[in-house]
Formats: C-alpha cells, sequence, structure tokens
C-alpha cells in the first residue's frame, strides 16, 4: 500500500505567504513613494512661482523710481519714492511682516503680496543699492520643501 502525501507542508506555505507580503509590500510603496516626491515638488513649484510674482512687483513699482527717491537704510525694508518727511506711513514701501511680505502704498493701504504659511520661514528680504542699481535678495525656507532664494537688480530711472 502506499502512502501518498498530497498538498503543502506548513512551512512552504509560510514562504509563499512571506513572499506574497513582501511583493504587496514593494508595490503599494512605490506610488506612495511617487507621490510624496510630486507633492514635495509642487509645493516647491508653487513657493517658486509665489516668490517670482512678489519679486515682479517689487520690480514693476521701483523701476519708475528715482534711485535718489529709494531708501535702503534698513535691509529688510525697501522705501520708494519717500515723502517730504521720511521715516513715515505715507511712504511707499515693501516690508517683511512675520511670514508674509507687504506692499503699503501712499495712502497707508497695505496689501499681502506674498503670504507663508506657519512652516513658510521668510529669512532674508534684503535691499543694497550699488552702482546706480538697487539688488534685491529673497529667501524661503519651507520645512521639507528646501531653500528659495530669488535675486535681482533693478535699474531705477535717475
Amino acid at each position: 500500500m502506499k502512502n501518498r502525501n498530497s498538498g503543502f507542508t506548513l512551512v512552504e506555505l509560510m514562504v509563499v505567504v512571506l513572499l506574497v507580503a513582501l511583493l504587496g509590500l514593494v508595490t503599494v510603496q512605490i506610488p506612495l513613494f511617487s507621490f510624496s516626491s510630486w507633492r514635495k515638488g509642487s509645493e516647491r513649484l508653487k513657493l517658486q512661482r509665489d516668490a517670482h510674482l512678489a519679486m515682479m512687483k517689487i520690480q514693476w513699482k521701483l523701476r519708475p523710481a528715482s534711485l535718489s527717491n529709494v531708501n535702503v537704510d534698513d535691509p529688510s525694508i525697501l522705501v520708494i519714492d519717500p515723502g517730504t518727511d521720511p521715516g513715515t506711513d505715507d511712504d511707499e514701501k515693501f516690508f517683511l511682516d512675520v511670514n508674509r511680505l507687504v506692499y503699503q502704498d501712499p495712502a497707508g493701504v497695505q496689501e499681502t503680496v506674498m503670504e507663508g504659511d506657519a512652516v513658510t520661514l521668510f529669512q532674508v528680504f534684503q535691499v543694497t543699492p550699488g552702482g546706480g542699481e538697487i539688488s534685491i535678495k529673497l529667501k524661503l525656507e519651507k520645512e521639507n520643501i528646501g531653500t528659495v532664494v530669488l535675486e535681482t537688480a533693478v535699474k531705477p530711472r535717475n
């Protein structure tokens, strides 16, 4: 009489279950990693776009000004065409206010040019005059996204 054992042993079944679990885990992780990378890149692109639009607004307001009417005594504040009484609130200026870049018109109305969120850090809004032009540097840092630095030089009319 022959004794036939058909089927799989417990060890063989456990090996197959383990291999299927590992294959499933790898299959699930690939799309999750791709989505995470896409989201990070998308957020970085948005940060760069917003910073670029802010720099364009600064250039647009600065270009028609006379170099003698641009005040950069404080490198975090850009005052354009200061009135007869410098330092008052009737100046046209760009400045940093916690996590946002603000434009204030001569009437004192403030407009947010670029708004950060709780994890966006405006490290530098630096304006330095030199050689008949004004150099502007805007440095933003966002956690898990990285640092975005935009620099430009504007030559105001003489």
